[in-house]
C-alpha cells in the first residue's frame, strides 16, 4: 500500500517510492534511469518523508533500498553546485537538506532501519548506510568511493561515515586507492552487517523486518538510542543513563502488553524455562 504519511500529505513524491505493509515501510530510491543518484528533488522528498515517519506509530520498521539495477550511485553533485540551475542560497539550502536527511533524520528515526543493498553503492550512498541500523548486502554488490580518481577526496557525510564504519586501515586503503570492494569485503570491513547471495537478499531482509515488527517498539527505540549514545560516555555515565532509561521504559510500558510482561507471564505459567532449554 502506498504510504502517504500520518496526515496523508506525501502523495506527490516522485523520486522515492514508499509502501507500507503490516508495519514494514519500504522506502525505495526511485531514479533507476539515473542509477538512483541523489539529486535535490530526491533530498527534499526524503527529508519530508522521514520527518513524517518518525512520528507515525503505524511504521514499525523501515527498509531502505534502490529500484532497478542497484542501490545508489551516490550524489548528483552538479545538481547541488551548478549556479546556472539555482541561486547560491537555494544551492546551500539543497545541500543542507541532503545532509540533514542522511546524517540526522535517517539516523534518529525511532524505528529500526535496514538497508538492502544490491548492484552498486557508490560515494555518498555510503553515508546513508552508516545512518542505518543494519545493512544487508548482496555478495556481488560493487561498493566504491572513487573521489581520489577525480583528483578529489571524500567530503561531508561520506568522510565521517567511512571513518565510523571501517577500521582505520580499511578506510585509508579504499579512500586512497579508490579500489572497489564487494559485499563480502563490505561485511569484513564493517560497511555491511551481513553479506548474502543475491538470490536470498530480499527474502532475508523482509524476514528480519517482520521479526522487528513482532518486538516491543519502545524497547527497540531505546536499544537504538542507547547504542548511539553510550560510546561517548564514561562507564559511570553509562550505568546512570541506562538505569534512567530502564525506569522510563517500564513507565512507558505500564498498563499495556509488552515483550517483557509476556516473558514473565510465560515463565510464571511454566511455559518457558530460561536456562533449561525451554
Amino acid at each position: 500500500m502506498q504510504y502517504c504519511g500520518p496526515d496523508g500529505d506525501l502523495v506527490a513524491i516522485q523520486c522515492i517510492q514508499a509502501d507500507l505493509d503490516q508495519g514494514v515501510l519500504t522506502i525505495a530510491l526511485n531514479r533507476p534511469g539515473q542509477r538512483n543518484a541523489v539529486n535535490v528533488a530526491l533530498s527534499l522528498e526524503m527529508e519530508k518523508l522521514l520527518q513524517s515517519v518518525g512520528f507515525d506509530p503505524a511504521v514499525r520498521v523501515v527498509v531502505l533500498r534502490g529500484e532497478g539495477a542497484g542501490f545508489c550511485a551516490g550524489m548528483d553533485t552538479q545538481d547541488f553546485f551548478d549556479a546556472s540551475r539555482r541561486d547560491e542560497m537555494a544551492l546551500r539550502a539543497a545541500r543542507e537538506s541532503a545532509n540533514n536527511w542522511r546524517v540526522r533524520l535517517l539516523r534518529l528515526l525511532p524505528q529500526p532501519v535496514i538497508a538492502m543493498v544490491h548492484g552498486f553503492c557508490n560515494g555518498g550512498a555510503l553515508a546513508m548506510l552508516e545512518s542505518c541500523d543494519i545493512v544487508l548486502a548482496a555478495d556481488d554488490t560493487k561498493f566504491s568511493m572513487s573521489d581520489i580518481d577525480g583528483g578529489e577526496f571524500p567530503q561531508g557525510p561520506l568522510a565521517k561515515s567511512v571513518s565510523q564504519m571501517m577500521s582505520p586501515r580499511a578506510a585509508r586503503y579504499y579512500a586512497l586507492s579508490g579500489q572497489p570492494f564487494n559485499g563480502r569485503e563490505a561485511e569484513r570491513n564493517g560497511v555491511a552487517s551481513r553479506s548474502l547471495p543475491a538470490s536470498e537478499l530480499e527474502q532475508e531482509t523482509y524476514t528480519l523486518a517482520r521479526e522487528f515488527v513482532g518486538k516491543d517498539a519502545i524497547a527497540l527505540q531505546f536499544t537504538k538510542q542507547t547504542l548511539q549514545h553510550v560510546d561517548a560516555m564514561s562507564w559511570d555515565g553509562v550505568l546512570d543513563y541506562t538505569a534512567a532509561k530502564f525506569a522510563e521504559l517500564r513507565a512507558l510500558q505500564a498498563g499495556r502488553p509488552s515483550a517483557r510482561a509476556a516473558a514473565v507471564d510465560s515463565f510464571l505459567s511454566g511455559k518457558s524455562k530460561p536456562g533449561l532449554g525451554g
